[in-house]
C-alpha cells in the first residue's frame, strides 16, 4: 500500500507531499490543474522514462519518493526483495527516483542504488497503472494468461505443469549428454581399463617400496658393509685382542680394588655390565657377518621392481597409496561408463514418460482455461455494459503457443492467451493492446479488477480517466465498482465525477496557482465543508452555489460505507 508520495521539482510541482488512505483515494480538480502530473510522477517509480523536460524550470533535478507499507498479501514483493537482499524494517519500504539535467537518473530501493529497470520490476509488483500512461498490465499478453489462470483457479495446475516442464528439460539434457558423449566415453573406458589392468598386474602393497629400497642399498653396498662389519668385529672381539680384552683386564683390576675398598664395588658392577654388553654386540656382529652374502640376481630383481613401482607412480600418483587409490577410482568410473547404455535407455524412458505427462497436463490445463475464458467473457461483458460500453464485446483468445513456428508446450502450458475487445458495434474483435483507447482500457481494467479483486496480488491500483465520457447511471456504476474493489485493494483514481469522488475514503484536491510569477500545482486532502465544496464544484462545473452544495451534501450523506 502506498502511504505517501513526495514530489519535488517535477513539471509544475515544486514540492508536494501526499498521504494516501488504504482504500479508495480520489484526486479531483479543475481541468489542467495537474492531476495527471501526480500520476506521472508515480509512474517514475515504475521505471518510467524520464527526461530533462520533466524537471521544473529553474531546478537542476526532480525527485519522487514513495513510502510503501507492505501487507501480508504482498508475498511477491517480499520474495523479490529477499532474493536481492534489500533491507526492509517494520514492513516500511522507501523507493526513490532522481532525474537530473546533467546526467542519467538514479533509482533507489530501501536506500540502495539500483538500475532503473530493477526499480520497474519492483514497481510492477507494487502498483498497477491504467489509463493514459505507459504502465498498463492489461496490455501485456503474459498478464492475460496470469489473470485468466487466477480467475479459473488453475494456478496449482500451472505450477504442477511447470515442475514437470523443468524435469523434462533436465531429462532432455541428460539424454543429449549421454548420446553426444558415447564415443568419448568409449575412449575413456579403454584408457581406464588399461590403467586398472596395469596396476592390478603389479600387485602393489603399501610399505613394499620402503623395504625394497632398504634391500637395494644393502645389496648395492655389499663390500662396504662387509668390510665395516669385519673391522668392527676385530676392534671389539677379545680373541682378536680387541676392546673386550682391555675391558676384561680393567675389570680384574677393579675386583682387586674392591678387595681393598668397598667404594669401588659400584664401578665394578658398571664395568661388568659394559663388558657383557660388548660381548652381546660382538655376537650380533658375528651373526650378521655369517649371514652376509651377495646375490647379483636378487639385486637386479629389486632394481627392476623399484623401476616398475616408480613408473606407476609417474603415471598415476606420487606414492603407492596414490596409485592404488587411482585404481579404485578408475574401477568406479568404469562401472559408471559401462552402465552408460543402461543409463541412456533409462533416461530416454524417463524423457518419454515426462513428455506424455506434460502433454496430458497441458491438455487438461487448456480445457480448464477454455471453460474459464467463457465464464470470464460473460462476466466482463456484463460489467462493461454497466460501465457505459453497452455494445462492447470481450473475448479471450486461446491459440497454440508457438516455438520456432511449431506448437510447443512451455512452462505455463500450450496456450497463448490474448484478451480481445470490440469496443463498438460492428467492429471485429482485436487484441486489447491495439484497439482500446485510454479511457476504454481503464474501464475494461476496472471491469476485470472487479472480477479479480480477491485473487490479484498487486496491492495498489491506479486509474486515470476511468470516467472519460460517461455520466448518469454509468457514473454511479463506476463508483460502485471502484468502491467494491477498494474493500480489498488500495485505489488511486483521477476523476471528474462527483459520484465517484463521493465514494472515496480519502479525497485529494489538485489545484494550480500562481506564486511569485510562477505556476505551481498543489495537492491537499479535503474534508468537511471543503470536501462538500469540491464535490459541489464537480457537480456544477464552477464555484459552488447553494443548490450544488445541497446536492453535494446529499450525495456524500447517501454513500454507503465508503472504502
Amino acid at each position: 500500500m502506498l502511504e505517501s508520495l513526495t514530489v519535488r521539482n517535477y513539471a509544475l510541482i515544486e514540492h508536494v507531499e501526499v498521504s494516501f488512505g488504504p482504500h479508495l483515494n480520489v484526486l479531483s480538480g479543475e481541468t489542467g490543474a495537474g492531476k495527471s502530473i501526480v500520476i506521472g510522477a508515480l509512474g517514475l517509480l515504475l521505471g518510467g522514462r524520464a527526461t530533462a523536460a520533466d524537471i521544473r524550470a529553474g531546478a537542476d533535478r526532480a525527485e519522487v519518493i514513495g513510502v510503501v507499507r507492505l501487507q501480508p498479501t504482498d508475498g511477491a514483493v517480499r520474495d523479490w526483495l529477499q532474493e536481492r537482499e534489500f533491507p526492509v524494517d517494520d514492513d516500511s519500504l522507501i523507493v526513490r527516483r532522481v532525474v537530473r539535467r546533467s546526467r542519467r537518473s538514479s533509482s533507489y530501493v530501501a536506500g540502495v542504488p539500483v538500475p532503473t529497470a530493477q526499480l520497474g520490476e519492483l514497481g510492477e509488483r507494487l502498483f498497477d497503472l491504467h489509463g493514459q500512461h505507459r504502465h498498463q498490465s492489461l496490455l501485456r499478453d503474459a498478464e492475460h494468461r496470469r489473470l485468466l489462470d487466477h480467475f479459473g483457479g488453475v494456478v496449482p495446475l500451472v505450477e504442477r505443469l511447470a515442475a514437470v516442464h523443468r524435469q523434462l528439460a533436465a531429462a532432455r539434457s541428460r539424454v543429449a549428454e549421454l548420446e553426444s558423449g558415447s564415443e568419448q566415453r568409449a575412449r575413456q573406458a579403454e584408457l581406464l581399463r588399461y590403467a586398472v589392468a596395469e596396476i592390478e598386474s603389479a600387485r602393489l602393497s603399501e610399505g613394499e617400496e620402503e623395504e625394497l629400497e632398504q634391500e637395494r642399498r644393502r645389496l648395492a653396498d655389499f663390500e662396504r658393509i662387509t668390510e665395516a662389519a669385519r673391522s668392527m668385529y676385530e676392534a671389539i672381539a677379545e680373541a682378536r685382542g680387541g676392546a673386550l680384552a682391555a675391558v676384561r683386564g680393567a675389570l680384574d683390576e677393579l675386583r682387586t680394588l674392591v678387595s681393598y675398598d668397598d667404594a669401588f664395588e659400584a664401578l665394578r658392577g658398571r664395568a661388568e655390565s659394559a663388558f657383557y654388553e660388548l660381548e652381546d654386540v660382538v655376537e650380533e656382529v658375528r651373526r650378521y657377518q655369517s649371514g652376509l652374502y651377495f646375490d647379483a640376481a636378487r639385486l637386479a630383481a629389486v632394481v627392476e621392481r623399484l623401476e616398475q613401482i616408480h613408473d606407476l607412480q609417474r603415471k598415476y600418483g606420487g606414492t603407492v597409496a596414490d596409485v592404488l587409490a587411482h585404481a579404485r577410482q578408475a574401477r568406479g568410473e568404469l562401472a559408471r561408463l559401462d552402465d552408460s547404455a543402461g543409463a541412456l535407455a533409462a533416461a530416454a524412458g524417463e524423457l518419454q514418460r515426462l513428455s506424455a505427462t506434460l502433454s496430458e497436463q497441458a491438455r487438461d490445463l487448456s480445457e480448464r482455461r477454455r471453460g474459464a475464458a467463457e465464464r470470464l467473457r460473460a462476466l466482463v461483458d456484463d460489467n462493461l455494459h454497466e460501465l457505459g460500453m453497452p455494445k462492447a464485446r470481450f473475448a479471450v483468445q486461446l491459440q497454440p503457443r508457438l516455438q520456432g513456428g511449431a506448437p510447443a508446450i512451455g512452462a505455463a502450458g500450450a496456450d497463448q492467451v490474448t484478451f480481445q475487445i470490440a469496443a463498438n458495434a460492428g467492429e471485429p474483435l482485436r487484441p486489447l493492446r491495439t484497439s482500446a483507447s485510454g479511457g476504454e482500457v481503464s474501464r475494461i481494467m476496472l471491469a476485470l479488477k472487479a472480477i479479480f479483486a480477491t485473487s490479484d496480488p498487486v496491492g495498489t491500483l491506479v486509474f486515470d480517466e476511468v470516467d472519460a465520457g460517461i455520466g448518469g447511471a454509468v457514473a454511479i456504476a463506476v463508483g460502485d465498482k471502484l468502491a467494491g474493489i477498494a474493500r480489498r485493494r488500495q485505489i488511486l483514481c483521477i476523476t471528474h465525477l462527483a459520484t465517484v469522488a463521493a465514494r472515496a475514503h480519502t479525497h485529494l484536491r489538485v489545484a494550480k496557482q500562481e506564486r511569485g510569477g510562477r505556476t505551481l500545482t498543489s495537492v491537499h486532502e479535503v474534508s468537511g465543508r471543503a470536501r462538500v465544496a469540491e464535490v459541489a464544484r464537480m457537480l456544477s462545473g464552477h464555484d459552488a452555489r447553494d443548490v450544488s452544495l445541497r446536492h453535494a451534501e446529499d450525495l456524500l450523506t447517501r454513500q454507503p460505507g465508503r472504502g
